[in-house]
This record gives C-alpha cells, structure tokens and sequence, in this order.
C-alpha cells in the first residue's frame, strides 16, 4: 500500500464499480430513491461475493446530496465522508477478540480501516490476521449491543437516516443479541440497520426475522473476468483463464489477480518439489524448504495454501472430471503427467500433512524444519499406491 494507516485513499464508491448483483443493485436504488428504506434489511451470501461493498455504497447513496443516474456523486461532503470512513451517521459493529482495553468494535478502528482499504470483498480470514485472532474465536458482544441502543437512541447527526451496518451477525453471542432484539424491531424512524452475514442460517431468528433479505449468489466466470480486467488491465485471455480460481468471489479474483507474478512462482515451486520428491532428492528439497521458508509467515502460509489447492486439483484430473477442474493452461500442462500420482491413496494424507504445515506456521514455528518434514513426508505419500 502507497499509504500508512494514517491516511486512506478516497474511493468513490460506485453501483456500477461493483461486479455482477445487479437485481439486488436495482431493489437498493429503488428503496432508496422512494424513500421506503426498511428499518433492517441482511445482505446474505458466501464470503467475498462482494456484500460490504453493497452495503457500503448503499449508505452512500442514502446519504449523498446529489444522486446522479443511480449512483451517489461522489464530491459531495457525505460522500467524502464515507470515502475516508468519517461518516458521522455510519456506524460499523463487527467482531472483535476482546483482550486488554479492547472492547468495542471502535477500539479496533484503525484495523477496520486497513481492512476496508485493502480487502474491501472482506475475506473473513484476512480480518483474523489483521487483529492476530490467532486461536480465538472473534463475537460480536454485549458492549457493542449497549453502544448501539445508545446511539440509535440520538437523532442523526446530518443526513436522515444513520445506519449500523453490522458485519457478520452470525458472530454475535446471545447476550448481545437480545440486547438488539427490540431496537431493531422497533427502532427511531431515521436508524436503518443493514446486516451483512456470510452464514445468515446461523444468525439467530429472533434477529434474522425482523430484517428483510437479499440473497446473493456468487458472480458468473464472465462477471469476474470483465471485474478482472477492469480493476488489474489484464487481456481477456487472462482474465478469462484466472476467473477460473476465483470461484466467483471478488476477495478471490483479488487475491489471484493482485498476485499474478506470485502464482507463477508457487506454481513453479510446486512443480519443483512434487519431482525432487518422486526423485527422492533429499538435497534439493532441502534447499527447497529454505527457500521456501524465507518467504515468510504470510506469504508462506499462501503456498501452502496453494500447495493443497494443486494437490486437490491433480485429483480431480486424475477422475477424468474436467467440468470440476480449475487449473490454469500451465497448471494443466504439468498436471497431464503429474496427476497420476494423486490418488486415493495418498490425497487424503498430503492435504492433511500441509494442513498441519499451515498451523504450524502460523503458530511461528521453525518454518524450515516444518516445510523440511513435509516434503521428506510427500516422497513417501507419491510412492505410495492407491490401495496400499
């Protein structure tokens, strides 16, 4: 990023910037426009599909003093606002690990920032870096639940409407959820309550009921690659080939685009270490795991992840299932030789050992002697027949 914490780039935020959802775009634009805004409405889908972005542009657009063609202006003082994150009348809850003075989502404001600035399609997984969750489990508590029957209760402060727009309700414990029960039953006329959930069946009813829902589904591969060339000025080939990997997530897309050049070289170091192995070459996988080990936690934990991903991948070619495949050209040129050594005999037990790797590095152990062992274990999975 070009910029610290400290200062934030200003986004315009657009209807149009957003990919595919465009009946759920169209309801928005109509609520708004006829003033019919619901006093809580949850925006539900998988992660990443692009829901906060929605959210986000949706209280802009309410609050912005010169709507053009369905999209907010953009230069107007609340839409500035919103840009930077200082809008008075928007009000953000999302989970946090409470721990030392921490105890508010506002405690947490700066990594918000950060998290919208950078991960804007919000991969729940980045949050839990961000705020070093580690083993925790981050809720939603009473404290903000008590923060938000007090500010709803106070008229807005420019604008009509003030919004909480409350990421990942499912987080919320059940202290805190029957705290919010009456105020968003009933709340003043100007709150709008806008729930963004990644697993709406686990939101609580008592709270899901009282809110009306958009569904929404992941984007089509042709909604992402156009998202693809737009946002990163790659040719249609390109995008049309990587739209394959972002299983029609937009926090997916991203993070394949936005690492293109990386790709290329996890994809080569698999290569490398899936012969050295069957090879049995101690010595270059040795030097492999060094190589690969000062990479660094989170980059390291992205190979890894990448490294199940293949493995997972070459077995589904290995069953002759193409319409279930989502290898690149170059992935599948390699994995037209290596994927017979994928089998049931060994898939099961090479995801594990790299399952085990990821937790290992992020819990800062020796990465060198982590990746080591794993590799000196994938010689012995590769040699191993389907029915042994």
């Amino acid at each position: 990023m070009a910029f610290t914490l400290l200062f934030y780039t200003f986004v315009e935020m657009k209807f149009s910037d957003i990919p595919g959802h465009t009946a759920t775009k169209r309801a928005l634009i109509e609520l708004a426009d006829a003033r019919r805004i619901p006093h809580a409405l949850m925006l539900c889908g998988p992660s990443g599909i692009g829901k906060m972005l929605l959210a986000r542009t949706f209280a802009a657009y309410v609050h912005c003093t010169n709507r053009q063609n369905g999209e907010p202006c953009g230069i107007c003082p609340a839409c500035r606002q919103h840009a930077s994150f200082n809008n008075p009348d928007t009000h953000f809850i999302y989970p946090i690990v409470k721990k030392d003075k921490i105890l508010l989502s506002s405690d947490r404001i700066e990594e918000w920032k950060k998290m919208l600035t950078e991960y804007p399609a919000m991969p729940p997984e980045r949050w839990l870096d961000i705020i070093e969750a580690g083993n925790s489990r981050p809720r939603i508590y009473v404290n903000d639940a008590e923060y938000i029957v007090s500010a709803e209760a106070m008229s807005s402060y420019a604008a009509d409407y003030k919004f909480f727009i409350i990421w990942l309700p499912e987080k919320m414990n059940i202290e805190a959820a029957n705290k919010l029960l009456k105020v968003i039953e009933e709340p003043t006329p100007d709150t709008v309550f806008i729930l963004v959930s990644n697993e709406e069946n686990l939101v609580l009813p008592t709270i899901s009921s009282r809110t009306q829902r958009f569904n929404m589904s992941p984007l089509s591969r042709e909604e992402i690659g156009e998202y693809m060339m737009k946002k990163y000025g790659l040719k249609d080939y390109e995008a049309f080939e990587l739209s394959r990997l972002a299983e029609g997530r937009i926090s997916k897309a991203d993070e394949v685009a936005g690492f293109s050049e990386e790709k290329e070289e996890f994809e080569a170091l698999f290569r490398d270490i899936m012969r050295n192995a069957y090879a049995k070459k101690i010595g270059a996988l040795k030097n492999l795991s060094e190589r690969t080990a000062a990479f660094g936690r989170e980059k390291l934990l992205r190979f890894l992840n990448y490294m199940s991903r293949m493995t997972r991948e070459n077995f589904i070619f290995n069953l002759k299932m193409p319409q279930l495949s989502m290898l690149t050209r170059s992935e599948e040129e390699f994995s037209k030789r290596f994927s017979p050594f994928i089998n049931y005999g060994n898939v099961e037990d090479i995801i594990n050992e790299v399952g085990k790797a990821e937790t290992d590095v992020s819990r800062n152990a020796n990465a060198k002697i982590v990746m080591f062992d794993l590799f000196l274990l994938i010689i012995g999975f590769l040699h191993r027949k389907p029915n042994d």
